[in-house]
């Protein structure tokens, strides 16, 4: 979701101008973050530039599975927009992939301020059949990109970046989204899945590297791979330049997976947030029926009502929003665990660390971010019991002279008890909570 000879005399800004101008406009192959060096957990990135698309100075919150087509109308889209959703993400085969209806989603998310990924088997089809479909919905302001592919095999990726560029030469301002398969389901993952997307669609056309893997099985375990999983995808996209995108649980499948509750629900935000994503979808919003796998009640049931999950998803989106304001300026360039026992692909907290737990066997995720275009640094730190609430106790290492947490509810900044002689800080965690602290040097 991815020149002419210079003339002697033109002054070096122009030429850096009509530079921009080309990598903006999607006409060069350059991608406008250049490369990156990975060593063990930590990414040090180099010249970084914001990326530019529709989204550059949001952090998006999505859902996936909107209201079915009998309850696509005003109640349910303002519930939506109550809940500090900012687009929504039809789905193909779900009878909503039609031109009439994607049409009057569009224009229902246009009413309440949202935003839309159409669905359309035209995706797949000739060019004039592309064609004809960017012109239906190009021309709505409420088109953020179009659904090309969910979980393609590897066999498949040559076929979608094909479709991305196909559509790309009739609107590049779209996202084009495409979501990858979790670490478990591919052999070799990293490089003959993630690596291979990103070289097959080319950097500069993917907006999002997007993957789905739920956490909360039906047995009560959590899935430990998934913070492999976040890293994998959180390292790719600081190679690249590429923003990425999650799905988060919100549903259980009968035999599979449970339904999370509320602090489950935010303890996967926070950890997603923790790990650099840029984009979270809900899956799923709407309680699916009448599908080959049996679903549990979601966010909303199939008969249109809120459910127990409603308010904590609302809470949780309100949350995100207040942090996202900073966090999509920053890129999450060390993310460590401490503990006991750590999951498979995490590193332990290196003893150098700016920011240390007192204990050493606190469960804990501690994430370092850094501005994209600013010397701003930042510490998410989450609570990985979902069960208790904990007392934690940090020591500080010099040069840091300030700590000020950013509150979930105004986004504002707000005093900590960090003692500059001491170096110490104390704060107390909800089971499952985060906190976004700002380091002043």
């Amino acid at each position: 979701m991815q020149g002419g000879k210079k003339q002697i005399g033109v002054s070096l800004n122009l030429i850096r101008i009509v530079l921009m101008l080309v990598i903006i406009m999607g006409l060069s192959g350059i991608n406008c973050c250049a490369g990156s060096i990975v060593t063990s957990n930590k990414v040090i990135l180099k010249n970084q530039e914001v990326i530019k698309n529709i989204a550059d100075d949001k952090f998006l919150i999505g859902i996936f599975w909107p209201p079915v087509w009998e309850q696509t109308n005003d109640k349910q889209y303002s519930t939506i927009k109550e809940a500090h959703v900012d687009y929504i993400q039809n789905v193909q085969g779900n009878l909503l992939d039609t031109k009439e209806r994607n049409l009057k989603m569009l224009l229902l998310a246009k009413k309440f301020g949202l935003k839309m990924i159409v669905a359309d088997s035209r995706v797949n089809g000739s060019e004039s059949e592309i064609k004809a479909m960017v012109q239906d919905y190009g021309k709505y302001n409420a088109t953020i990109g179009y659904n090309i592919a969910d979980e393609p095999g590897i066999d498949g990726l040559s076929a979608v970046s094909n479709t991305c560029k196909r559509i790309l030469n009739q609107d590049n301002k779209r996202i084009l989204f495409v979501n990858l398969l979790p670490e478990w389901a591919v052999p070799n993952y990293e490089s003959d899945y993630v690596a291979r997307w990103i070289e097959k669609a080319g950097k500069g056309n993917i907006k999002y590297l997007s993957f789905d893997n739920y956490p909360f099985f039906k047995n009560g375990t959590f899935r430990d791979s998934y913070f492999k999983n976040l890293n994998i995808i959180r390292q790719a996209g600081l190679r690249n330049g590429i923003r990425t995108a999650s799905y988060l649980q919100s549903i259980g499948i009968a035999d599979v997976y449970r339904r999370p509750n509320a602090v489950e629900m935010e303890y996967s935000a926070f950890v997603n947030l923790a790990y650099g994503i840029k984009n979270v979808i809900w899956f799923t919003y709407w309680t699916p029926t009448n599908r080959g796998e049996v679903f549990t009640n979601s966010i909303i049931d199939p008969s249109g009502n809120r459910t127990d999950l409603y308010e904590p998803f609302k809470k949780i989106n309100g949350e995100i929003q207040q942090l996202g304001k900073r966090l999509i300026k920053l890129d999450a360039v060390e993310v460590y665990h401490s503990g006991s026992k750590l999951p498979d692909g995490v590193e332990q907290i290196p003893d150098t660390f700016l920011w240390q737990p007192d204990n050493k066997s606190d469960e804990l995720i501690i994430s370092h971010l850094k501005g994209v275009k600013s010397d701003e640094e930042y510490i998410m730190v989450v609570n990985k019991s979902i069960i208790q609430t904990n007392k934690f106790f940090f020591h500080i290492r010099k040069p840091v002279l300030r700590i000020l947490e950013v509150s979930k509810v105004t986004g504002k900044n707000i005093r900590t008890n960090f003692d500059l002689k001491t170096r110490l800080m104390s704060e107390e965690f909800l089971p499952g909570e985060g906190k976004l602290y700002q380091l002043e040097k």
